[in-house]
């Protein structure tokens, strides 16, 4: 018996169809994800974020390949989202599996057509079944896809950042949260990769508004524009270059663990501890003087996502102790004034090169009236000035 069904079998993985020439297996979800899909999915609106009233986790089907080799203490993973209903991505990436001993997993009823609550509900379960099988290592953990898959895994990684090592969206993006928590957690965590084709139609998407712009937030990221391709996924030697980029960011995550642990992954993800350990993290950085305004939105990133938890309450009754506190106001003026002239900054000059004119003035007005009378003001108007003569 092959080393990969020794592995799959030890794990408690029951035999299913087996995909040709592949050595994946077709595996069944054996209960609901853990991981928070309603927050993951909450950005598509109340509609789109809903999953239909009989949907059965354990009706949930992926497609799992277990490299051969001998088991780790903690495994490499890649999530892989099709636009379609069936898995893929594993023929481009099964080389590198083999080679680094990465596990695989892509789901089957994820695709496009699937609303994006219920996809994310789909990808998670896949992603909780796994981990609940091997010891998977989230600093490890890649979060790909194609084309609207790739959308999704930007959406999904964005949101769930302590879940993550990287992203590797192909022919298709997202840009990263509205929380400016998230947005923090992204530049400390998130390796980024954008693949796109030579020929493929979004590739502009990729080349001048997404990856420059993720950049200019500080996030680690790096194109790949592959030559003679379109809209498809590349061969297996340019997903081995990418995954090298995102592995070799490993050591930064593996610190950042240790220096913020409250805001790690946690096994159990359990609510209430989470939204504790967060709380415990934004208290203390907002008592670091080189760090308070992290603090700041790490509280109210709190109040946001658990808003009915004993931690929202005692994030909510902070804040407003800090309102009464000059020295801590003052230094949330310096330190988050700067943090919003780089977010509204690097969006109007992402919005302008992809053509959205209007969109870049928007972003300009918002920054010129949420610091009045500053020199990031002045420079904003000036450019929305320049911006309505185009």
């Amino acid at each position: 018996m092959k080393t990969c069904t020794l592995l799959a079998l030890s794990f408690g993985i029951l035999p299913g169809a087996a995909f040709a020439q592949t050595g994946a297996r077709e595996v069944k979800v054996a209960g609901p994800t853990r991981l928070d899909w309603q927050f993951a999915s909450q950005g598509f609106g109340a509609g789109p974020a809903k999953v239909p009233a009989d949907y059965d986790s354990t009706k949930q089907r992926y497609q799992l390949y277990v490299p051969p080799v001998k088991k780790k203490a903690a495994w490499p993973l890649i999530v892989f989202i099709s636009p379609g209903d069936k898995p893929a991505g594993l023929s481009a990436f099964k080389a590198v599996c083999d080679r680094e001993g990465v596990l695989f997993c892509s789901p089957f009823a994820a695709g496009n057509t699937v609303l994006p609550g219920q996809r994310t509900r789909v990808v998670l379960d896949m992603l909780d079944d796994v981990r609940r099988k091997f010891p998977v290592d989230p600093d490890q953990t890649y979060l790909s896809g194609f084309s609207g898959g790739g959308r999704m895994a930007c959406a999904i990684g964005f949101a769930l950042p302590e879940c993550f090592g990287g992203i590797a969206p192909v022919c298709g993006t997202n840009p990263v949260s509205r929380f400016a928590f998230l947005r923090h957690r992204a530049v400390d965590r998130l390796s980024l990769a954008f693949i796109t084709g030579e020929t493929d139609f979004n590739r502009k998407e990729n080349e001048v508004y997404m990856q420059p712009w993720m950049e200019e937030l500080g996030m680690r990221s790096k194109l790949w524009i592959v030559p003679k391709l379109a809209h498809q996924i590349p061969d297996s030697k340019v997903m081995a270059e990418v995954y090298a980029f995102l592995k070799a960011d490993l050591k930064k995550r593996q610190d950042d663990g240790k220096s913020l642990p409250g805001l790690s992954f946690r096994e159990d993800q359990d609510e209430a501890k989470n939204a504790a350990a967060f709380l415990a993290e934004g208290v203390k950085q907002v008592d670091d003087q080189k760090r308070t305004w992290r603090g700041i939105a790490t509280l109210q990133f709190v109040s946001q996502r658990w808003p009915k938890s004993e931690a929202a309450a005692q994030a909510r009754e902070r804040l407003q102790q800090i309102v009464k506190d000059e020295a801590i106001l003052q230094r949330v003026a310096e330190q988050g004034d700067k943090d919003e002239q780089l977010s509204l900054t690097a969006q109007a000059k992402a919005f302008e090169r992809f053509g959205r004119i209007a969109q870049a003035i928007q972003a300009w007005e918002l920054l010129a009236q949420s610091q009045p009378g500053t020199a990031a003001a002045k420079h904003a108007e000036r450019e929305i000035s320049r911006l309505k003569k185009k």
